[in-house]
């Protein structure tokens, strides 16, 4: 594209094709319609590597264990300037190093609900029967008779023993 353009400028500076008249200026309008074009793409392009950094920095935080609601803290404090490489693909290993830098600064992001489990302010996850039980626990000791029973029903439902 970038080629095309210098060669529609130089159009006539070479002797092998003389500008007729209007020529110039036909070869101008033209250039400013590929150079709009091209700050079109420039601008589809960086949405679409946004999208694809989302999407990726999504999955990694989900098989790590992260709550989806937290993945967007990740992205927003995450150091991406070096995530895509200078053929503009997406380098696994320097988005892996981004996300591990944050959650090693900030470590209470991978607490929380995470597959399924309870909150475990250490930031584990823990199993549905645990989550099931610690409930069942709390219910008990506030004397919610009405709860516990609830809870015991759900798990049996769902085939959790507690």
């Amino acid at each position: 594209m970038t080629e095309h353009l210098e060669n529609l400028r130089n159009e006539g500076s070479d002797g092998t094709e003389p500008l007729q008249e209007g020529g110039f200026f036909d070869a101008l309008s033209r250039i400013n319609e590929l150079e709009y074009e091209c700050a079109a793409r420039d601008k589809q392009l960086e949405s679409l590597r946004g999208k694809l950094l989302d999407t990726e920095i999504g999955r990694r935080a989900a098989l790590m264990g992260i709550p989806p609601e937290r993945a967007g803290h990740i992205a927003r404090l995450a150091n991406l300037d070096r995530v895509f490489g200078d053929d503009g693909e997406l380098d696994d290993d320097a988005l892996g190093a981004a996300i591990d830098a944050v959650l090693s600064d900030v470590p209470e992001l991978k607490g929380g609900r995470a597959n399924g489990g309870a909150f475990n302010p250490r930031g584990a996850a823990i199993s549905k029967s645990e989550a099931y039980r610690q409930q069942i626990s709390d219910a008990n000791a506030k004397g919610d008779l009405l709860t516990v029973v609830s809870l015991k029903r759900k798990a049996r439902k769902l085939g959790i023993s507690v």
